[in-house]
């Protein structure tokens, strides 16, 4: 277990920072508390100088895969207006946007699934794969 401190927004960068993707689903719950803590500050609109921190955490719950994760997934994007444009919907189906959307219909969460569904690019797997690894490459430089 990595020892953390999630009650600051550079300590969050540094737990993430160690946390590599094959790694994520050993973390799972630590992730879903950094989550949490980054919606919370992208929230409090202050100074977001760690403004990636939201897009990183979310991209480890992506390789994560769980389907659960796609509700605050969903909180997140619609903090504001710059989650809402920057935040990807490619985050949200880790676990594949069938499974997600099953998921999702199930829980009643049909307005969440919807919108996966409207989202064409997402049919293709080789567009969510290239996205992974872009996002693989952006936060981790490999």
């Amino acid at each position: 277990m990595i020892e953390f401190d999630i009650t600051t927004p550079a300590g969050r960068e540094q737990v993430l920072s160690k946390i590599l993707p094959e790694s994520a689903k050993q973390h799972h719950q630590m992730l879903r508390q950094l989550f949490g803590a980054e919606i919370e500050y992208r929230r409090r609109d202050e100074n977001h100088e760690f403004f990636e921190n939201l897009y990183w955490c979310a991209y480890l719950l992506f390789t994560v895969g769980d389907p659960i994760d796609t509700e605050s997934m969903w909180k997140a994007k619609h903090i504001n207006m710059d989650t809402g444009c920057g935040f990807d919907v490619e985050n949200m189906v880790g676990a594949g946007v069938d499974e997600t959307v099953a998921y999702l219909d199930k829980q009643g969460l049909r307005d969440i699934s919807r919108y996966i569904l409207s989202c064409t690019e997402l049919r293709d797997q080789s567009h969510v794969e290239s996205w992974a690894a872009e996002r693989r490459r952006y936060f981790y430089g490999a």
